[in-house]
């Protein structure tokens, strides 16, 4: 794995497991129907950690998912692309938007879970109202959710970047003959091989009998034996 897409994993990672972790410690310290007063026909809540628990969840999640949506370039819609990873690109944006909408769902249930836990009077005494059991933990898990399907949008859109081919549809330069030969491409030869003479380059060579051109003719190291006739 690349430097930066650990770093960027660690971060929106770390600030997932928190929203968690203060989602899960919120469902454990929100108000009880003991812990709500009534007073002059009117419901008072008193000062909870619940709701500072529930507000600083919703924070680290929605920094979370503004860090992974960012470097993923806006679930991969502010720089379409198009080609060879066009399957990955789809799916990184499928991830991406079912991130988004299990933070948002985290989100408002981190929102109701503090509103109900929040130090205020309410005018609906005898019947006190108070936030039921699962709502923090719901949050909890969809915040962690969230996390890991930004996180695999990310990778899968960086993926897709990495295999794209160039935007102005320019294609690998040729190779040079040397470089064809170092690495295994035939090479090809714009010139007679040496070693062959060409006829326009030496046309009184072409125009010499074959046989002196290839070296068959008479040889004046070992001159011609005599011969013999019958008459």
């Amino acid at each position: 794995m690349e430097a930066g897409v650990f770093v960027v994993s660690a971060v929106v990672g770390l600030f997932a497991v928190a929203s968690a972790v203060l989602g899960f410690i919120a469902e454990e310290k929100k108000l009880s129907p003991d812990d709500i007063d009534v007073s002059s026909g009117e419901c008072e809540y008193p000062a909870n950690a619940a709701f500072v628990l529930g507000i600083c969840a919703v924070l680290l999640l929605a920094v979370a998912q503004i860090i992974v949506s960012s470097v993923a370039g806006c679930c991969g819609c502010c720089k379409p692309r198009a080609g060879a990873s066009e399957s990955r690109r789809v799916t990184g944006i499928v991830c991406c938007v079912f991130s988004w909408i299990a933070a948002i769902v985290a989100g408002v249930s981190f929102v109701q879970g503090a509103a109900w836990n929040a130090p205020v009077t309410r005018d609906t005494a005898p019947l006190c109202y108070y936030l039921k059991d699962g709502v923090f933990r719901r949050a909890a898990v969809l915040s962690l959710v969230a996390a890991v399907l930004g996180i695999k949008s990310y990778i899968m859109l960086r993926a897709a970047a990495a295999i794209e081919p160039k935007p102005d549809g320019q294609q690998p330069q040729q190779l040079a003959p040397a470089a064809a030969v170092a690495t295994g491409y035939p090479q090809q030869y714009a010139y007679p091989p040496q070693g062959y003479a060409s006829n326009q380059q030496f046309p009184a060579a072409a125009a010499a009998a074959p046989d002196q051109l290839y070296g068959q003719g008479p040889s004046t190291q070992y001159p011609p034996t005599k011969g013999y006739g019958e008459v």
